[in-house]
């Protein structure tokens, strides 16, 4: 059995436990944009199960739903594209405890438009664009891991004129498509979304950056504490799996 289905029995237990809830119930989640795919093909199979509940997605840069929760918005779930903001939350004890696990892996690349001409091979390259496309390191994940990958090739200081910065990975992954830019960086489950518009030039190299993991935890403050529970065993179930691994995921813990 892995760490992860160990860490999340006690989950299940708990939510097998509550065998009766009053009424149909609206699970609000805050999940980091690069997830927006892969929760949205969640959504059915999860509400399927849980005849009468509603699943609330909320998309957003995961800095900014961080913000949100921590400004007391609506939430019961929050999944984050770093743990960065999820510390931030965890140490402030907005986060139920015992409930975060660390769920999913991604890569980060470099993108550019199919229709450009700078023929880009590598980071090395980018010396040669007018305009780079990345989350805004402040409260994008996908910038923040951007941003170690530009000191590591030392580009940043050289580059930071030309930046253009997206509120989230999926902005940036827009600028380029539409040509507005000539490369950017996003993550490699994003790339896959347009792969007729956009061309992977580069995967950045695992020693270039933190290791790029999505935690998941129920919000302290959460109207639905067990369903939330449910949920996040849902995620890491055999269903849930097959969703994420369609969308490009890889397993934070194996």
């Amino acid at each position: 059995m892995t760490r992860l289905l160990r860490a999340l029995l006690p989950l299940v237990a708990l939510a097998c436990c509550a065998a009766v809830r009053a009424g149909a119930a609206d699970l609000v989640v805050s999940a980091a944009s690069s997830l927006t795919a892969a929760l949205t093909d969640l959504k059915p199979g999860f509400e399927a199960r849980h005849p009468g509940d509603r699943l609330l997605l909320n998309f957003a840069a995961s800095g900014t739903l961080a913000r949100q929760i921590e400004a007391g918005a609506p939430a019961d779930v929050f999944l984050s594209a770093a743990p960065g903001p999820m510390n931030r939350l965890q140490a402030r004890g907005l986060v139920l405890p015992g409930t975060r696990i660390e769920l999913l892996s991604n890569s980060l690349v470099l993108v550019a438009p199919q229709a450009g001409t700078l023929g880009l091979r590598g980071f090395p390259d980018l010396s040669r664009v007018s305009r780079l496309a990345l989350g805004d390191p402040g409260f994008v994940p996908a910038g923040h891991y951007a941003r170690q990958v530009l000191d590591h090739f030392k580009l940043w200081t050289p580059l930071q004129s030309r930046f253009v910065y997206g509120q989230d990975v999926r902005q940036v992954l827009e600028y380029v498509a539409r040509g507005e830019v000539d490369a950017g960086l996003v993550f490699g489950t994003d790339a896959a979304l347009m792969p007729d518009r956009v061309s992977v030039v580069a995967k950045a190299p695992p020693d270039s950056h933190d290791p790029i993991r999505y935690p998941a935890a129920v919000v302290a403050a959460s109207r639905e504490p067990v369903l939330a529970r449910d949920f996040l065993a849902y995620l890491a179930s055999p269903a849930g799996r097959a969703v994420f691994e369609k969308h490009g995921f890889d397993w934070a813990v194996k």
